[in-house]
């Protein structure tokens, strides 16, 4: 894509260099503008506007700019299953100044299946956000109720699917389904959860792949859940049955469940080269966690609170390489996708 591809990192690493700095939590702002030579930092987003991530994002980072004293500017890099906005995190200096929130699995499809640039060492990780599962949308007017019974109908008539991305949770999700009960969808990629959200609400597709909180539960009352890819049936659309309750567990990854971890990273290098800042910013994103306005405001979110998992730096990479592994195994079902595109 045009995007430089150097080895900084690696030039980074080489010594560490720390900056003073105040932590002072209990409603007091922490002494980041001393850390911190630039008077705001950039949230970068992958996405475009009203999706998932970017309402993730922007309901959290007003806690976290009084935490921390500095205004956070998000910035929406839509495009390439996320790796236009995963190159600019990756290029970006690491010096604090530019973070992101991203998904996983999204994030590692981008390098298996796209050669994008960078890998999992490429980033540091500041922390988790909350896992939303992965679940099947219609619109109402659609003779069937339910997964088991849209399978049916998929069968006889053909259906068109749409999903956030051709890689990633959703693409995977419809890919299995498909694949199971060779069922020959039609499955497309909306760029986002946005868009599949539209496409529903609009009935100009058959089922829609999306995560619960992402689709927004203001909209229950406006598409049939046809079902989540769960063992059990998951707590933000009580309406909605798990596939393991409907007796779908021929499909792959119903007992595990099938999600996307929403987190924060940083550029590569800041952990080493600035590690005050990188502190600075995991001690005050945990503490973010903490305060009773923010948690009243995800509440008041679609549940969003229901769903919130705050993990740190360290348990974060864990997930990174994990998910890194899990998408692994299933590179054929994607690649084939991919491939006939």
């Amino acid at each position: 894509m045009g995007y430089e591809t150097t080895s900084r990192r690696d030039v980074l690493k080489v010594g560490a260099v720390g900056a003073a700095g105040i932590s002072i939590y209990g409603g007091e702002v922490l002494g980041v503008v001393d850390l911190f030579d630039e008077q705001h930092i950039t949230v970068i987003v992958p996405w475009a506007q009203g999706g998932g991530t970017d309402r993730a994002i922007r309901v959290t980072t007003p806690t976290w700019s009084d935490l921390q004293g500095i205004d956070f500017v998000v910035e929406n890099y839509p495009g390439g299953s996320t790796q236009v906005g995963g190159e600019q995190v990756y290029n970006a200096e690491p010096d604090g100044t530019t973070i992101a929130m991203w998904n996983l699995p999204q994030m590692q499809a981008t390098w298996l299946f796209q050669d994008a640039p960078y890998r999992t060492e490429d980033f540091d990780y500041i922390g988790t956000h909350h896992w939303d599962p992965t679940m099947w949308f219609a619109p109402p007017d659609r003779p069937y109720d339910d997964l088991e019974e849209f399978i049916e109908y998929a069968r006889e008539e053909g259906a068109t699917v749409g999903i956030t991305a051709a890689i990633g949770n959703t693409a995977l999700s419809a890919l299995l389904v498909d694949e199971t009960y060779d069922l020959d969808l039609s499955i497309v990629n909306m760029e986002g959860g946005s868009g599949v959200r539209q496409a529903v609400l609009a009935g100009d597709i058959d089922a829609g792949v999306n995560q619960p909180w992402a689709f927004d539960p203001d909209h229950a009352d406006d598409v049939t859940a046809l079902g989540s890819h769960t063992p059990d049936q998951q707590e933000l659309w009580p309406t909605a049955p798990a596939f393991g309750e409907l007796g779908l567990d021929e499909i792959p990854l119903v007992e595990e469940g099938l999600g996307q971890w929403k987190l924060i990273v940083a550029p590569g290098g800041l952990r080493d080269r600035y590690p005050d800042r990188f502190e600075e910013l995991a001690e005050s994103y945990a503490a973010v966690f903490e305060d009773d306005e923010f948690q009243t405001r995800i509440e008041e979110q679609g549940g969003l609170d229901e769903i919130a998992d705050y993990r740190g730096p360290e348990e974060t990479e864990q997930e990174v390489e994990e998910n890194a592994q899990f998408m692994e195994t299933y590179a054929d079902v994607i690649e084939n996708f991919i491939y006939d595109q």
